[in-house]
């Protein structure tokens, strides 16, 4: 019931009723009628009598909400690409603050962004210092790859996790190294520069997880980490911030390694590694053979979107032509949105139609940028889990 209790007379005098011997009760209930009917039309349409509901079908999304989000700079490129086609689609926009995915961990945990976006599962400490129950959603997924810079060399350069382990603990420190050699000739006489991220990063993450998978000595010391305490070389160590800024130091740096996401590595056109996987292949990333490791790896047990996704890995895939270093990419948000960043009810029904948006009609865009498609099934538990999304208890509006 909306606006004053007290319902106004209706416009005019009542009707006269003449008093008639014969038939004087039929017009009273002809005046008792007019009166009815006047108050009927002034009060159905302003909903007096709470009698009138909405149609429930979706409405129209809210117009001209600024969603942010921070993270992964692995995600960069095709996060780069969404914004422009989600606004054009919905005149809503996205700013996306690619600083790591530590750092946006952090700034989601903060409350300062609506999303976060990583390539590292969250662990029990960080759900733990989180504002509420949070999602997460893999959205797409990809390759790192290992890049090089190795004058006079003509490759690809053939490496495998245990080299790879042992370049970053300083046992490997010259590029002639017979370990090397026996897949590589023609490898100089050269001191290796390792370079890595400055930054705490989901590249980082992955690249460790393989460095872990293959190599006890490296799983029982570094370890698997977002930012690992990286171990003394004999030769130069180089700390890059950025995916991009990392593959430019390797691709004008001689005799320097390191790993970058296959978006990065092609755009700055350095050279690329092909990487021994459990077959027995050197498998070349390109996004074929990444999507056949996604792929080939979809069939082990995944968590719900509010459960602990620390176990969920992409690397190693066990198919001839999978590619070994491979990821999913997630979003993190929160369950009620109403606990986090500058919430508003109008700014949740946009976060749903972001993150549909991106599981939908983002897909599309994977494959031209280097990037792969999660497997549907889990796309499919991102959409259910979006549905159960509640604002401060109520639920959140529909909208398209």
């Amino acid at each position: 019931m909306t606006g004053s209790t007290d319902l106004p007379s209706p416009p005019g005098p009542p009707p006269v009723v003449r008093r008639r011997r014969r038939g004087k009760g039929t017009y009273i209930v002809v005046g008792v009628i007019v009166v009815v009917l006047v108050f009927v039309g002034i009060g159905f349409p302003t909903n007096w009598y709470g009698l009138y509901h909405p149609p429930t079908s979706p409405g129209t999304c809210p117009a001209g909400i600024t969603l942010s989000g921070a993270g992964a700079n692995f995600l960069l490129a095709l996060i780069g690409q969404w914004q422009i086609s989600y606004t054009s689609a919905t005149s809503n926009q996205v700013n996306y603050n690619p600083d790591g995915a530590g750092a946006g961990i952090t700034a989601f945990a903060e409350s300062t962004v609506d999303f976060a976006a990583t390539d590292e599962p969250l662990n029990v400490s960080e759900v733990h210092s989180l504002p509420g129950t949070t999602l997460t959603l893999p959205v797409t997924g990809g390759a790192v790859t290992i890049i090089y810079n190795v004058p006079g060399f003509s490759g690809p350069l053939r490496i495998t996790g245990p080299q790879l382990a042992k370049i970053y603990l300083g046992t490997i420190s010259n590029w002639d190294d017979p370990a090397l050699a026996v897949n590589n000739s023609g490898l100089p006489n050269a001191q290796i520069i390792t370079v890595h991220r400055l930054d705490a990063a989901g590249a980082t993450y992955v690249f460790t997880n393989l460095l872990s998978d293959d190599s006890h000595d490296w799983a029982s010391g570094p370890g698997m980490s977002i930012s690992p305490t990286w171990p003394r070389t004999p030769g130069p160590q180089v700390a890059e911030k950025g995916n991009s800024a990392l593959a430019t130091y390797v691709s004008t740096t001689p005799d320097a390694i390191g790993y970058v996401d296959l978006a990065d590595a092609v755009s700055k056109g350095v050279s690329i590694a092909s990487v021994l996987n459990p077959a027995g292949k050197f498998i070349h990333p390109t996004v074929t053979d990444t999507q056949s490791a996604i792929t080939n790896l979809s069939g082990q047990p995944f968590p719900s979107a509010t459960g602990d996704w620390t176990n969920v890995s992409f690397v190693n895939s066990p198919g001839s032509s999978d590619y070994p270093v491979a990821t999913l990419s997630y979003f993190l948000i929160l369950q009620n949105p109403g606990l986090g960043y500058a919430p508003s009810l109008q700014k949740a029904q946009v976060l749903i139609q972001w993150m549909s948006w991106s599981i939908t009609s983002g897909q599309a865009s994977a494959h031209g940028l280097y990037y792969v498609n999660p497997p549907p099934k889990l796309l499919t538990q991102d959409a259910s889990a979006l549905t159960a999304l509640s604002y401060n208890g109520a639920s959140i509006p529909s909208c398209t």
